[in-house]
């Protein structure tokens, strides 16, 4: 797998004149610029620039990366309104604001300028709580006690040059470090943009599924969990760092990928390809299944299927979606736990862990325990859970798979049914999950048809 970025940042790394020509090449034209010296295409496009910037009703969506080398950090949404004047307002609830303000929204005020260099340069030159910490040259995590990385801190910048420009979307490159900002106006107010944001990044991630499939119509590759740096907690898509990968296990080679999210998905820092499909932004798709590219060639969602073949979390069958055949023996095993015991019924029956003494995975138990049936116990039954094919899982169970002790402790005849059901349960699985992403349920239809359940957690 070789990654192809694609040169959507024009001539990545120069800052000089060719930087301005190649960026600003279509405004030079309508304004036949081309006929002055360098420094007054410079001061011409700085000029065009503040106007684009001023002229933002909502201001701004600032999507930054540090640059590479030092740490890989996910990408932050940080927003920003520029007046006139040369001043500048930003805001965010980054995880690294100072103070008892990370996490929280914080708007802080400084300076900026547009710069006459050998390229247009806009500059953040005074301090900016929102901004600071990612230039500081000090360890964010223990700031401001400590140089990390020789100064180089997070490798972030404050002066940029610009890239390209147009009304609606400005893209910059760090002067020192090189990391991308992309500005593009905000429609919204900037709180609900992060309340917006946060209702798809809780959607399409989560701790307890950190891969990913990346689709196209020929290939299929992977997100895979990138480790924590400092004190990042989260991994996967949901810490905003993965590694597109071709094998979901034991890689060979791997690109590592920052995005920000969005509140229609997420974009990353760089174009990527996957089977000759480029993908950079991804949104949710019109029946949210999955995250697509931008012309529909690559779709992305979780590795739901592994969840559900791994997960120890209790998920319950629904008893009337149960095959006849399970409402059968349901009902025997009703009748055998109140020939155990008078004041037993069945409860409901699952798949995950059950959290007795000696404890084991796969077929749950629950039964009520007095004939109010506000009081229950959980016995289980091993099964083994694997994924066999795409969208399919294979269930198996041993005739003499293991009980836990509660099970151990039932009748010889709620024991002999319960094995019943887990080997009635046996089988290979087309699975329709409820959701794509963040499944807390799934329908469950034999390979034959003849055995068909649904789950879903309380």
């Amino acid at each position: 797998m070789k990654s192809n970025h694609i040169h959507s940042f024009l001539l990545a790394g120069f800052i000089g004149c060719f930087v301005t020509i190649a960026a600003t090449s279509c405004r030079f034209e309508e304004d036949d610029y081309f006929n002055e010296s360098a420094s007054l295409r410079v001061e011409h496009t700085n000029d065009a620039v503040q106007k684009i910037l001023a002229d933002a009703p909502n201001g701004w969506v600032m999507q930054y990366f540090c640059g590479s080398g030092i740490a890989h950090f996910e990408g932050f949404n940080l927003f920003a309104n520029f007046d006139k004047n040369g001043k500048v307002t930003l805001a965010s609830n980054h995880r690294l604001l100072r103070d008892g303000n990370a996490g929280k929204y914080t708007e802080s005020e400084s300076l900026y300028s547009l710069l006459l260099e050998d390229g247009p340069v806009l500059a953040f030159n005074t301090w900016n709580d929102v901004l600071t910490p990612f230039v500081d040259p000090v360890n964010p995590w223990t700031a401001p006690n400590a140089l990390y990385k020789d100064g180089a801190g997070m490798a972030g910048d404050h002066n940029f040059a610009i890239v390209s420009y147009k009304d609606n979307e400005i893209l910059l490159r760090g002067e020192r470090h090189s990391g991308n900002v992309r500005l593009t106006k905000c429609s919204v107010d900037w709180k609900d943009y992060i309340a917006q944001t946060d209702v798809m990044r809780d959607y399409v991630s989560s701790v307890s599924i950190p891969n990913y499939y990346v689709i196209t119509e020929t290939d299929t590759m992977y997100f895979l969990t990138e480790g924590s740096v400092g004190k990042q907690i989260e991994q996967g898509l949901r810490s905003g760092r993965v590694q597109l990968s071709e094998r979901l296990t034991n890689p060979v080679q791997f690109d590592s990928l920052s995005c920000v999210f969005t509140p229609k998905g997420l974009r990353f820092e760089k174009p990527d390809t996957v089977g000759g499909h480029v993908f950079q932004e991804l949104t949710l798709n019109s029946d949210s299944t999955a995250l697509v590219n931008e012309d529909g060639t690559v779709r992305v969602y979780a590795t739901w299927d592994y969840y559900l073949a791994q997960s120890t979390d209790i998920m319950w069958l629904d008893t009337l979606s149960m095959s006849e055949e399970l409402k059968s023996l349901c009902t025997q095993l009703d009748a055998a736990l109140t020939a155990n015991n008078r004041n037993y019924s069945l409860a409901r029956i699952g798949i995950g862990k059950t959290t007795n003494a000696n404890n084991v995975t796969g077929l749950v138990v629950q039964w009520y325990t007095n004939t109010r049936k506000t009081s229950r116990n959980m016995g289980g039954l091993a099964l083994k859970r694997s994924v066999s094919g795409s969208g399919q899982i294979a269930i198996t169970c041993d005739e003499n798979a293991n009980i836990d002790n509660n099970m151990k402790a039932r009748s010889e005849d709620v024991i002999n049914v319960v094995r019943s059901i887990g080997a009635a349960l046996a089988g290979t699985y087309n699975v329709t999950p409820d959701h794509y992403f963040v499944p807390a349920g799934a329908k469950f239809v034999s390979a034959n048809g003849n055995t068909f359940f649904k789950l879903a957690k309380e």
